[in-house]
């Protein structure tokens, strides 16, 4: 396994995120009618912003959330499921970023949101 360094990493861990999550019984039916041509790749720009600082995310993670009325055991299951998905495929600094950033920001939500 190998860290996340390029866009290409982070492109990679986000498609197949979204291959888990989308299959997923408790939370894959939030995501069911997302255009993922066009969600996927943005959700990756803000993940290659946070984890190899590349410039070009703009928006507010927090507004596109608020309308899903996800749970406190939702932001646990999302957590969970990338987790998972960050250890089955890479390993290393910015994989542990991912997992450390990921957490904070399920905390965040799940204060804010749910």
């Amino acid at each position: 396994m190998k860290d996340i360094t390029t866009y290409e990493d982070v492109l990679d861990l986000i498609t197949r995120f979204y291959e888990k999550l989308l299959l997923d019984e408790q939370i894959g039916h939030f995501f069911q009618e997302l255009n993922l041509n066009t969600h996927i790749p943005r959700v990756a720009d803000f993940w290659a912003f946070i984890l190899i600082d590349q410039p070009g995310y703009t928006g507010n993670m927090m507004d596109a959330h608020a309308r899903l009325a996800l749970k406190d055991a939702d932001f646990d299951q999302w957590l969970l499921l990338f987790h998972h998905t960050i250890d089955d495929h890479f390993y290393g600094e910015k994989a542990a970023l991912a997992k450390d950033r990921s957490t904070l920001i399920a905390w965040t939500m799940k204060s804010k949101i749910s």
